[in-house]
């Protein structure tokens, strides 16, 4: 299990939508769980791997509006290496700088913790995450055949140096 990482909550607004990122807490595990099942472009977990990650197995921070949790990112530092593993946003909740917020949040922390460059894995057809991760400062640096499942799929590994 990983280190909490404490950090100040960031109140973001963006095309007209009032947010704040905080880190993921036990308490957020059935509304990131709903999230997630919302959002069929994040990574499948289970239930329990939501609960597991919100309780703190990894890195995770919450987007929340009005009250309700409305987005994710979960990630993973080893060694000089952070890792994104899952990040959804509420399908209504879109296109409103909610995602590139929580990867800002999530790169700072990795830098905090020692990391020097930043991975995910993001599937080919997901042109509309593509082109977030490009924003944020990714670039592909790899390709891992037959990644996915449901349907088959390869996964463009995207990297981005952090210092």
């Amino acid at each position: 299990m990983s280190a909490r990482i404490e950090a100040a909550p960031f109140t973001g607004a963006g095309a007209g939508a009032n947010f704040r990122v905080r880190a993921a807490e036990a308490g957020d595990a059935a509304a990131i769980v709903a999230v997630g099942a919302a959002s069929r472009e994040a990574a499948p977990w289970s239930a329990a791997q939501y609960e597991g990650a919100a309780r703190g197995d990894y890195q995770g921070w919450v987007a929340e509006q009005d009250g309700r949790v409305v987005g994710f990112i979960f990630t993973r530092v080893a060694a000089d290496e952070m890792e994104i593993l899952n990040l959804a946003i509420s399908p209504e909740r879109r296109r409103l700088g909610i995602a590139s917020k929580l990867i800002e949040r999530a790169t700072e922390q990795g830098i905090s913790a020692g990391a020097a460059r930043a991975f995910l894995e993001v599937r080919p057809s997901n042109r509309a995450a593509i082109a977030l991760y490009a924003g944020c400062g990714f670039s592909e640096a790899g390709r891992r055949t037959c990644y996915y499942s449901a349907p088959v799929e390869d996964a463009l590994v995207l990297a981005r140096k952090l210092v």
